[in-house]
């Protein structure tokens, strides 16, 4: 560990009064800091974040609501002034508690993962944030998301055009009048569904959505399993979070069976039932391309190399989710 990180670690837990023995660091190279501390009595992680003290104290309160509610996540210990983070350097530090645990890994844990992840989704009804932070919700926006993609896709097209000859550009031009038709329908289809009436129900019993929950935001420990990492915590609808945990199992497997979604999806209700409205928004959302603008936004975005094969292989999968999931929503 680098003496800096060290000299920080150390002068921030001075606020804490804590007695410490050793100081790891487990993370770095952003912002976003972890260390593990041990003391005589116990481990803790102390946690540099990355967002502003505006929007970090959504999260910190969303954290110490849900463990003061029994849910499995980290607890976060006050400081001597009894404030739930400390201020150094222009950014914000919390000290939750250390659990020791296995990291989920979905092809592996898939059905313990819905499991715990329909019981965060329970466990966090009922939060009431500061009035001092900067709410975090995107209730009420996946239509206008959905709008937003469609409107880069017709920009990625234009781009396409100029130079068609391009390999990736090529591979674009061949699979974005389809994908595109398909984004229209979910468009379409979303405002036809439940999704406001469902909106307005999260609305008032506060759920929150994790955003990214999958592989190493979640440990599987004596006492169960924990969820990590709620930085991204928003007020939304729980099938956010479901539908990119079943996209990137299903579109990583580079198969979409019917079957298995159910299976998914039974594991998942166990917990917290779905209606038949509220499947159909999460069949109306898995189906939209979200594969494909993850994949493209690489190059016309991130200005990262692509192989066009990535393009056609992503879409190629997407025409087997896209056969299975229009027959879902149209109740066959």
């Amino acid at each position: 560990m680098s003496s800096a990180l060290y000299d920080i670690a150390n002068k921030v837990l001075s606020s804490y009064g804590k007695r410490i023995d050793e100081i790891t660091v487990i993370q770095s190279g952003g912002i976003k800091t972890l260390w593990k501390v041990k003391s005589t009595k116990e481990t803790l992680c102390l946690k540099r974040l990355r967002h502003s003290k505006e929007k970090a104290l959504f999260s910190i309160n969303a954290q110490k609501y849900m463990a003061s509610q029994g849910a499995r996540v980290p607890g976060i210990f006050p400081t001597l002034n009894g404030e739930d983070y400390v201020e150094f350097q222009g950014h914000l530090f919390v000290l939750y508690q250390w659990i020791e645990g296995r990291s989920i890994i979905l092809t592996r844990d898939l059905k313990i993962a819905l499991e715990a992840l329909a019981q965060f989704h329970v466990d966090s009804a009922g939060y009431i944030p500061p009035t001092e932070c900067r709410v975090s919700s995107k209730l009420d926006g996946m239509g206008n998301y959905y709008k937003s993609v469609l409107r880069r896709f017709y920009e990625w097209q234009k781009k396409s055009l100029e130079k068609p000859q391009h390999p990736v550009c090529h591979a674009f031009l061949n699979e974005i009048n389809v994908m595109a038709e398909v984004g229209m329908d979910c468009v379409k289809l979303l405002e036809r569904s439940d999704y406001s009436s469902w909106v307005n129900d999260i609305r008032q019993r506060g759920n929150l959505c994790h955003q990214d929950y999958g592989d190493g935001n979640a440990l599987i420990s004596p006492h169960g399993v924990y969820v990590l990492d709620l930085d991204g915590v928003t007020f939304d609808l729980p099938s956010r979070d479901l539908r990119k945990v079943i996209i990137k199992l299903m579109s990583g497997r580079n198969r979409w069976d019917r079957e298995q979604l159910n299976e998914m999806l039974n594991w998942y209700e166990k917990i917290n039932p779905l209606d038949d409205g509220k499947r159909r928004v999460l069949y109306i959302d898995l189906l939209f391309p979200h594969e494909l603008h993850d994949t493209a936004k690489n190059y016309f975005i991130k200005e990262k190399s692509i192989k066009p094969s990535e393009i056609s292989v992503t879409c190629t999968v997407a025409r087997k989710k896209i056969e299975l999931l229009s027959a879902l929503i149209k109740g066959e």
